[in-house]
Order: structure tokens, then C-alpha cells, then sequence
């Protein structure tokens, strides 16, 4: 039962992560009007490293929780679950570093709610695989 409970809160993660992607990452206003950009714009624009590294992680802990869910017994779908925890982090963390905030010449830049789930649905389900990894 409580190995399903962990999958579930993987599969939780997952789910947050992937959500998190096609929600605004960063908004910025100026003079009253307001734009956001998603991660899914930014795979779509210019591409950056941490879009496609998020997209990915987000993509492998959905199906690695999916999998531990369906076979529990099988330690390497776990594994599978943690890796796009990990890249789910890892790229929302390293949006955080690049996309630059505050206010210059009228114009504020601040994050934006999906950059917030991307991160913590990947900790969610890096949390979910390693919990399952000490059963």
C-alpha cells in the first residue's frame, strides 16, 4: 500500500512538472500591459537548454510513475522516476538563474507560477522515487 502511495505522489510530481511547463514562467509589464512566456513558448522560440531540459524531466517522471505504478515491483522503473525528477529541477532551477527579474525603465519582470510548479512537482517526484527506492 505504501508503495503505491509514494507512485501516486510521483506520478503527482509528474504531472505538477508537465503542467508547470505550459503555464507562465515569467511575465513582464510594462505601462499597464502585460506579456507572459511559458516554458512551451520558450521550446517553440528560441529554444533555451533549461526549456528542453524541464520539458524532458517532466515528460520521464510522468512515464516513470506511470510505470512504477503499473509493475511496482521493478526497482528500475524507480529509477527512470528519479532521473526526470532530477532534470524537472535541474531545468526549472537553472530558469531561475537566467530569466532576470525586478524592474528597469518602467518594465518589471517577475516569475511566473509555472516556473513554481515545474520545480516542485519535480521534487515531488524525485521525493516519490526515492522514498520507493528504500522500500
Amino acid at each position: 500500500m505504501a508503495m503505491r502511495m509514494l507512485g501516486l505522489l510521483g506520478l503527482i510530481g509528474g504531472t505538477l512538472a508537465l503542467v508547470g511547463i505550459f503555464t507562465p514562467w515569467a511575465t513582464a509589464s510594462y505601462m499597464g500591459l502585460s506579456e507572459s512566456l511559458s516554458g512551451w513558448d520558450c521550446i517553440k522560440g528560441d529554444g533555451e537548454t533549461y526549456c528542453y531540459l524541464a520539458f524532458a524531466g517532466a515528460l520521464v517522471a510522468l512515464l516513470g510513475a506511470l510505470s512504477s505504478l503499473a509493475a511496482p515491483r521493478a526497482k528500475a522503473l524507480w529509477t527512470i522516476l528519479a532521473i526526470g525528477g532530477i532534470l524537472a529541477i535541474v531545468g526549472a532551477a537553472w530558469a531561475f538563474s537566467d530569466i532576470e527579474t525586478g524592474t528597469m525603465w518602467g518594465m518589471s519582470v517577475s516569475y511566473g507560477f509555472g516556473l513554481y510548479l515545474t520545480l516542485v512537482g519535480g521534487i515531488l517526484a524525485l521525493i516519490g522515487s526515492l522514498s520507493l527506492l528504500k522500500e
